[in-house]
């Protein structure tokens, strides 16, 4: 290869399969050539040699600070509970190595604006994984946008309704809590305005509102006859619907939700003075393949029938990972990523900065729920 490949370090690479880093980081990494897993950290040695044999990865470590302080490591990538992101990624850049944070990429702007601080400082790459833009439908859709295929932009509505938390296994608990950044506000709203951002630009005012209709779950696999009543008490938010004022005078509404018992997965609707776009997908719009559609307004008043798209091969880097893979959309961003590193550039989009201004917008909407009015981002 024309450049040497960077060793990489997954913090949260648990043993389990049905953990985050397990189904995601570890395929993503093992599917790119620039490249090579090295080492996988969990809090515990038993998982972690596990995960270490799963992955084939020649170190393993049962804390994050021996494989952030290790010299054979020059790439961190986190996949943990939010309130450990701040922690491991402080310790990483101290250590300077490079960076690829899940998002949130923290509790709240506060820690973010720490984050991005020390990054700055210290020189590293730094990215998070708001890995939906690197899905290539979406890509795909914001190409359309960019294009002035449907004309200029007038207003949006945005979906994303899940299911996740009355159907919780008990490793999720901290979903349940606000305080560990659980709940419907961080990761689930998150990621849907990032994209709604990216492809339409910057937020300038929000309104919205936000509760808990589910007050308490049963996790999944601690139900027994003897544990019928054994609930746990719900902190977090589950469900939040708002609108938006982008920069641009486009205007939107969106509802975000976790306990949806029919799902529903994501839905984006654009409305230009040309035309519509929509994408959609089945489940979450962090790995879900996502579905675009057009609908031409030249031609007269009569309503126009959606068509599919068909998404071109271009918007895909990835080739030796099914895109069905929850780690697809991950690849897709850590090749480019690292490819940043490896040219010399260590202003990445999506890095803390975006990371930071996307706090801050979910910040700005549950102020507006406490007050009920607009609020400036």
């Amino acid at each position: 290869m024309p450049k040497d490949r960077l060793r990489i370090g997954i913090v949260g690479a648990n043993g389990e399969n049905d953990r985050w880093g397990a189904k995601a980081h570890i395929p993503a990494v093992l599917s790119i050539d620039e490249v090579e897993l090295v080492a996988v950290a969990t809090s515990r040695e038993e998982s972690a040699k596990i995960a270490q044999q799963r992955s084939g990865s020649r170190l393993a470590f049962s804390n994050y600070h021996d494989l952030v302080t290790s010299p054979e490591v020059d790439l961190v990538t986190i996949s943990v509970r939010v309130a450990m992101h701040h922690p491991i990624v402080m310790a990483a850049i101290a250590e300077k190595k490079h960076v690829f944070c899940e998002w949130p990429l923290a509790l709240n702007s506060e820690q973010a604006s720490k984050m991005l601080q020390s990054a700055s400082r210290s020189g590293i790459g730094h990215a998070i994984g708001t890995q939906s833009r690197f899905s290539p439908g979406l890509m795909y859709m914001k190409q359309l946008v960019d294009a002035g295929t449907i004309g200029e932009p007038l207003m949006f509505n945005m979906t994303h309704h899940l299911g996740t938390m009355p159907a919780m296994p008990s490793h999720r608990w901290w979903l349940l809590r606000k305080e560990e950044g659980g709940g419907v506000t961080l990761v689930t709203t998150g990621h849907a305005i990032d994209i709604a951002r990216w492809i339409l630009g910057d937020v300038k005012a929000v309104c919205g509102k936000a509760t808990t209709f589910v007050k308490e779950v049963q996790f999944k696999d601690k139900i027994t006859e003897l544990s019928e009543n054994e609930f746990n008490k719900v902190s977090a938010f589950d469900s939040i619907c708002f609108a938006i004022e982008m920069e641009s005078g486009v205007l939107g509404i969106a509802s975000t939700s976790i306990v949806c018992k029919g799902w529903g997965g994501f839905r984006f609707e654009i409305q230009g003075t040309e035309g519509r776009l929509v994408a959609e997908t089945s489940d979450m719009i962090q790995f879900s393949n996502a579905r675009i559609s057009i609908a031409s307004g030249k031609g007269g008043y009569r309503p126009t029938e959606l068509k599919e798209l068909t998404i071109p091969m271009e918007f895909t880097n990835v080739h030796t990972l099914s895109n069905t893979s929850m780690g697809f959309h991950i690849a897709q961003e850590l090749r480019a990523f690292v490819n940043s590193i490896q040219n010399g550039d260590t202003d990445f989009s999506p890095g803390f900065k975006e990371g930071l201004g996307l706090h801050k917008i979910i910040e700005g909407i549950i102020r507006s729920s406490d007050t009920g009015s607009w609020e400036k981002v």
